[in-house]
Formats: C-alpha cells, sequence, structure tokens
C-alpha cells in the first residue's frame, strides 16, 4: 500500500480577483447615464409654451377712488370762481375832447407832380398806378364850354381840330384864341380833386395825357399850355389803343379814361382812315352809334355826351342832337345862334 502524501499546513489561500467589481460598477454608470438620455434628451414633451395672459381692464379699487376724490375736490374749487369788482374809470376822463383848432385851408394836392416827373407819365398811366391814386379823392366842378353846362368829378373834352372845323368856327365867329380861352376858362373853373383830360382828333387821335389828371395848380397851367400850343396841331400821339382812327378812335381813347361828363366840339363832318374793317373817308352817324354802344357795354359806364357844333349840316346836327338825347347830353350848334 502506497504510502500517501503528507498533507501540508499552513499555506494561504488564492486571491479574489477585483477586475470584476469594476467593471459591473462601470456597467451600471453606462446604463444610468444611457437612461437619463433617452428621459431628457430622447423623450419627446408634449406639454405647449406658457402664455402670458392679462384682463383688458385691471381694477385698482383703491387708484379709482382716490382719482374720484382729487377730481370732486378740483370741481368744488372751480365752480366758485373769485369775483372781482369791475373797475371804472369814466371819472378820470372828461366828458368830451376839446375842439380842433381852425387850420388854414390850402389846395396841397399829393398828386399833383414837378416838371422833373412829367416824363414818367405814361408809364404811371398805363400801369393804373396813378389813377388809383387819383380815385382815392375826387370832386365834382361846374363846367361849361360854349354855354353848356354840366358838374362832374371826371371831366373830358374831346375836340376835332382839322382845318375844315377851324375854317366853320371862324364862320361862326370862333376864332382860334376865342377857342384857347373858352378852354382855359373850364379848367380854370375846376376844383383841386376834380379830375380833368383832352382829346384833340381829326383822322389821327391824340390826347394832352393818357389818363385823367387832377386840377391842382401846376396841372392846370400845363393844360392850359399844351391848348395853346397844340390846338391845331396835326402832330398828335397817344399810347391808348384803338382799332380804327377819327371819330371812332377819339371816342375808344375817352371811354379808356371813364369820363362821367364828355364834351364833343366838331362840325360834324367826320373822316376816318381805311382798314381791314373799315373804309376810308366819311364816317356814317351809324358806326358812331354802334361804337358808342359798344364802348358802353365793354367798360360798363355810360358818361353824359354833349356836342358842340360849328355850322353843322341838317343831316349830321339831327344825328348829333340824338346821341346827346339818348346818353342825357345837350347839343349846340354855332350856325343857328
Amino acid at each position: 500500500m502506497p504510502a500517501t502524501s503528507p498533507t501540508v499546513t499552513g499555506t494561504r489561500a488564492p486571491r479574489r480577483s477585483k477586475v470584476g467589481p469594476l467593471l459591473l460598477a462601470l456597467m451600471i454608470q453606462a446604463g444610468l447615464l444611457l437612461v437619463a438620455v433617452f428621459v431628457v434628451v430622447l423623450v419627446p414633451e408634449f406639454k405647449s409654451d406658457p402664455e402670458f395672459v392679462a384682463r383688458k381692464k385691471i381694477y385698482l379699487p383703491q387708484k379709482e377712488l382716490e382719482h374720484k376724490v382729487a377730481l370732486a375736490e378740483f370741481q368744488n374749487a372751480a365752480s366758485s370762481p373769485m369775483q372781482m369788482e369791475r373797475i371804472s374809470t369814466a371819472a378820470l376822463l372828461p366828458d368830451a375832447l376839446p375842439s380842433l383848432p381852425n387850420m388854414p385851408t390850402s389846395e396841397f394836392n399829393p398828386i399833383e407832380r414837378n416838371p422833373a416827373a412829367l416824363q414818367s407819365d405814361s408809364l404811371l398811366g398805363q400801369s393804373g398806378v396813378l389813377g388809383a391814386l387819383q380815385g382815392l379823392k375826387t370832386e365834382s366842378s361846374s363846367a361849361s364850354l360854349f354855354g353848356i353846362q354840366d358838374s362832374g368829378q371826371r371831366i373830358l373834352i374831346l375836340f376835332d381840330n382839322s382845318s375844315t372845323v377851324w375854317n366853320k368856327a371862324s364862320a361862326a365867329g370862333v376864332s382860334t384864341d376865342t377857342f384857347v380861352r373858352e378852354l382855359a376858362v373850364l379848367i380854370d373853373g375846376l376844383n383841386a380833386n376834380t379830375l380833368f383830360g383832352l382829346v384833340p382828333f381829326a383822322q389821327q387821335v391824340g390826347t394832352f395825357r393818357d389818363y385823367m389828371i387832377a386840377a391842382g395848380a401846376r396841372n392846370k397851367q400845363a393844360a392850359k399850355l399844351w391848348v395853346r400850343d397844340n390846338v391845331r396841331s396835326s402832330r398828335k400821339n397817344t399810347q391808348l389803343p384803338f382799332e380804327v382812327n377819327g371819330i371812332q378812335g377819339a371816342l375808344t381813347v375817352a371811354f379808356q379814361m371813364e369820363p362821367e361828363v364828355i364834351f364833343i366840339v366838331s362840325d360834324g363832318d367826320f373822316q376816318r382812315g381805311k382798314s381791314e374793317k373799315f373804309s376810308g373817308g366819311d364816317v356814317p352817324w351809324d358806326d358812331v352809334e354802334k361804337t358808342l354802344r359798344d364802348l358802353v357795354r365793354e367798360y360798363g359806364i355810360e358818361p353824359r355826351i354833349h356836342f358842340i357844333g360849328f355850322k353843322v349840316e341838317l343831316e349830321a346836327g339831327d344825328a348829333m342832337e340824338k346821341i346827346a338825347r339818348r346818353y342825357k347830353g345837350k347839343f349846340s350848334d354855332f350856325a343857328k345862334r
């Protein structure tokens, strides 16, 4: 029988490995990490976003009460304004103002111009500035020419200075000097602020001024000198427009000055030049009457028209008298005196 090996006593038992528990712990942590990622990231969120909603009217009872109290206090304070007694100063002033002292009269006329400004007359007249200034204040004047009397604030004299008129006037006892003196007397008798004008005509038409001027002292003197030098002159000039010359052109120029009274001195034998609309030679009285009607409608005025004739033919005299009656004027013929 073989002998058995003796048992060795005092030998150490083998060690347990630590790698297994470590791996197990790591696996557990990895599993927890995966669960957390799934819960936080992968699980969908079904809840809606929060909404902030407020009511349209916020009720603040304490603030509203304070406002009503303040408003009531303001209304109570404003409802009874402080009364002030009206101050009276009647006792400090006299009952009436003292009367003004008597001032000396003067014929000063601010519209009357000195000789240095006479060259600007046509510009002022055409622009209407001078006419507007003269229209600020006018006075009526009595005017008499060869026995025909009238009065007005704007007086215009039209005189035919053709050679036939002067021959007939001389035969009727009216010389050139007599005519000049008669016009001078009329001009001298006008008030300082009456406006007047002079329009000589034959076939051509001219003016002393292209507008009415005030009858001041210097203007009167200038007009009388002009009449003396130009009463029989054939040189005539005006900037006022007209289509046909002769009596029709003179009337057109006259109405542009807007007169109140017109004196026309002529023998009734009117002539005109030939134009596109009118034939030359004698002017029919129907054309004269039509021109007057057209001018009255165009300018909206109807001046009184007086005729003074020298040895007027019967037909012309009847026509002149008819026009004078139509326009509330008078007709005088020196041949019948």
